[in-house]
């Protein structure tokens, strides 16, 4: 299965899928000192690329670090985990992603956002970064699905 994941990945890199990106290597981020402009700088061309192009190759090169810290119980720690996991998810065509809102605090940025076309019924997203110098180093998000009655009028979006 490694062999297949490693032959596909490669011939992806050397086509353009259907909505005209050209997929490449990924390079895990090498840790440098940044400031926090530097980081928010950062953290808004990763945020671009996740979540608005939604390229994960993109995303990740030389912006997640190889040792990735992975909080979510359903991907492993790790730059290549990582990758393979929002690659598969972003690849979804029924998956809308929507944003409203993106905060930066040295050395902690957060997303909150809608999620449709993942589960039955359209999520809440709240996905939480801390950066080490110039690289994301670890991760966490939550997902909560609309229920079908509320408790109380809030909405979740």
């Amino acid at each position: 299965m490694r062999a297949f994941s490693c032959l596909f990945l490669s011939t992806l890199a050397l086509t353009q899928s259907a909505f005209g990106q050209t997929f490449q290597k990924s390079v895990a981020c090498q840790v440098h000192p940044a400031s926090p402009q530097g980081q928010k700088q950062i953290f808004d061309k990763y945020i671009q690329a996740l979540y608005v192009e939604r390229n994960a190759p993109k995303a990740f090169d030389n912006i997640v670090a190889a040792d990735l810290i992975q909080h979510n119980p359903a991907i492993a720690d790790g730059f290549e985990a990582g990758l393979e996991s929002l690659s598969g998810l972003l690849s979804n065509a029924d998956l809308k992603i929507t944003v409203f809102r993106i905060t930066f605090e040295a050395p902690y940025g957060w997303l909150h956002g809608r999620l449709d076309g993942f589960l039955p019924n359209a999520s809440a997203l709240v996905d939480v970064f801390r950066f080490n110098g110039t690289c994301v180093q670890e991760h966490w998000d939550v997902i909560q699905e609309r229920p079908a009655t509320s408790q109380n009028p809030h909405p979740l979006f």
